[in-house]
C-alpha cells in the first residue's frame, strides 16, 4: 500500500495498534454508524470503525477516524504532547505535489448515466437530517483568477443519482471561487474526495490565505510531494492514492434547498448556500474504502475542524507573549470555548491574550486563561482554577456585539458577547496547592499499572 493511501495508513496503524480498529458486521445499517460512535464516545472510546462490503457493495465504509488525537498526532509520527510543534515545522516547510501518469483512484471510470452517486454507500448520520450525507469529502477547485488550488470541505445532501445540494461554506474560498465563476455565467468545476490519506483532510482543514495551495501543505505533512493525476470529466487535479472521486460542476444561478444538517455545534442547521452540485464523472480504486466523518458534535466532526486552529492560536499567542505554553480548544465548547496556559509575567496579560484570541477567531466566545501549574487538557483542573482563582467583579472581561458564527443558535443577528474569564492567581496570592511528593507519584503510578494491568 502506498505511503499516500487511506488504506495504507489504516493498515499500518492496524498493525501497531490492533485494538483500535474494530470491523462491523457487513450487514449492519450504515446509517446507524453515528449512533455507534456517540455511543463509544459516551463509554470514552474512540476506535475506527469499519464495514466491509457495505450495503452488500464492493465498497468498505470507514468512520470515527479523527476520534481520537492520538491518531490524529500519529499520522505525523509523534504523541500527543509533540503535535502542535510537529504541525507547525510541516506547516512551515510545504512541499510542492507533482503530477504523474496514472494513479489507482482511476482504476475504474464512470460517465455519464454509469456515475450513479446510488452506487457508493452515503450514510444518513440524524433523523432530522434532510437525507444521506458526504460529509468527509475534500473538494478540489480552482481559482477562476489565478488557477490557484483550493482544499476545503462542504456537506453534500444526496438529491439523485447525479446530483447532489451543497452548502459551501460561506466566506470561505471556494465560496469565494463559485461567486466569482457565478459572476461570469459559469460553473465552477470541482472534484470531491472521498477518502484519502489524513494529511489530505488535515490540509483541507487548515484556513490560510487565498494563494496557498493546500496540496503544498499536505505535503509537508507527509513528508512529501502529493502525487496528482488530471480528473477526467473537468479540469482539477486529484489525488493518484485517493479511494473515491466524484468529479462535476456548482451551477450557477440555480438555488435549491438543502438541509437540515447535523452540524459541529450540536443542533440541526437550516443555514445553507443552497448550492447544486451536478455530477459529471466518478472514479475510484477497485475495491474502494467510503470515508464518512461522523456530522454534529461528535470527536471525529470537531477534532478535524480544531486541529489546525490549535497551532495556529499558539503560534499567534507567542509572537506576542512567548510564556505562552498551550492552547486548547476542548471538545465541550464545539470550537466556542478556548483554554489557554501562560506564565503570567505582569499583570494584564490574560486579559491581552483573550483579546488576541477574539480578534484571531471568530468562532470563540469564551477564554479562560490559567496559570502553567494547570493541564488545560483536562477540564475538571481548568474549572478547578476558576472555582478557586476566580472572582468575577474582578476576573471576568465581556465584549460586546462582536461577529460571530452564524451558526451558533445562541447569536442575536450574527452578533455575539464574548467573555475572558483570567482564572491566574494574582501577585498577592498565598494560597498552596496540596501536592503529593514526587516519590509517591512514582509509587503510585507503578502500583496503578499493575493494578489494571492484573485486571485486564
Amino acid at each position: 500500500m502506498s505511503n499516500q493511501s487511506l488504506g495504507g495508513f489504516l493498515e499500518r496503524w492496524q498493525a501497531a495498534h490492533p485494538q483500535d480498529v474494530v470491523q462491523l458486521d457487513p450487514a449492519i445499517d450504515i446509517d446507524v454508524l453515528t449512533a455507534v460512535a456517540l455511543e463509544l464516545e459516551r463509554r470514552r472510546q474512540a476506535p475506527v470503525l469499519r464495514v466491509e462490503g457495505a450495503r452488500g457493495g464492493e465498497m468498505s465504509l470507514v468512520a470515527n477516524l479523527f476520534a481520537s488525537w492520538e491518531r490524529i498526532a500519529g499520522v505525523l509520527g509523534v504523541g500527543r504532547s509533540e503535535f502542535t510543534a510537529s504541525w507547525l515545522r510541516a506547516v512551515a516547510s510545504p512541499i510542492k505535489p507533482v503530477m504523474v501518469g496514472d494513479g489507482p483512484v482511476q482504476e475504474v471510470v464512470r460517465k455519464g448515466g454509469d456515475a450513479d452517486l446510488r452506487a457508493l454507500p452515503i450514510p444518513r448520520h440524524f433523523a432530522t437530517d434532510a437525507g444521506p450525507y458526504v460529509s468527509g469529502g475534500i473538494m478540489v477547485a480552482n481559482d477562476p483568477d489565478t488557477g490557484i488550488r483550493n482544499l476545503s470541505f462542504a456537506r453534500m445532501q444526496l438529491k439523485g443519482p447525479d446530483r447532489f445540494g451543497v452548502s459551501v461554506h460561506s466566506r470561505g474560498h471556494a465560496w469565494d471561487y463559485f461567486r466569482r465563476a457565478e459572476s461570469r455565467d459559469r460553473p465552477l468545476e470541482a472534484a470531491v474526495v472521498v477518502g484519502a490519506h489524513p494529511a489530505l483532510l488535515m490540509a483541507a482543514s487548515c484556513r490560510l490565505g487565498i494563494d496557498v495551495d493546500e496540496y503544498d501543505i499536505a505535503g509537508g505533512l507527509l513528508g512529501e510531494p502529493v502525487e496528482l493525476v488530471p480528473a477526467r470529466s473537468v479540469a482539477v487535479d486529484v489525488p493518484a492514492h485517493a479511494e473515491i472521486v466524484i468529479e462535476g460542476r456548482i451551477l450557477p444561478h440555480v438555488r435549491e434547498p438543502e438541509g437540515p444538517f447535523g452540524e459541529f455545534p450540536g443542533y440541526c442547521s437550516h443555514r445553507s448556500t443552497e448550492n447544486v452540485f451536478e455530477v459529471t464523472a466518478i472514479t475510484h480504486r477497485q475495491r474502494p474504502i467510503f470515508l464518512d466523518v461522523i456530522a454534529g458534535n461528535s470527536a471525529d466532526h470537531l477534532n478535524l475542524a480544531t486541529l489546525f486552529r490549535e497551532p495556529h492560536l499558539y503560534q499567534r499567542l507567542r509572537e506576542v507573549n512567548p510564556n505562552i505554553r498551550a492552547v486548547h480548544l476542548p471538545k465541550s465548547g464545539t470550537t466556542f470555548h478556548c483554554y489557554v496556559s501562560m506564565k503570567k509575567t505582569a499583570e494584564g496579560q490574560p486579559r491581552q491574550a483573550m483579546l488576541l484570541v477574539f480578534g484571531l477567531e471568530p468562532n470563540i466566545k469564551l477564554v479562560i486563561v490559567c496559570d502553567e501549574d494547570i493541564d488545560i487538557y483536562d477540564p475538571d483542573q481548568v474549572l478547578w482554577a476558576v472555582a478557586t482563582r476566580v472572582q468575577a467583579d474582578r476576573d471576568v472581561v465581556t465584549v460586546p456585539s462582536v461577529f460571530c458564527n452564524q451558526l451558533d443558535p445562541s447569536a442575536r443577528d450574527g452578533m455575539s458577547t464574548r467573555m475572558g474569564i483570567d482564572a491566574t492567581t494574582p501577585p498577592d496570592w498565598t494560597a498552596e496547592r496540596c501536592l503529593v511528593s514526587p516519590q509517591a507519584q512514582q509509587i503510585a503510578s507503578a502500583l496503578v499499572d499493575e493494578l489494571t494491568a492484573s485486571a485486564g
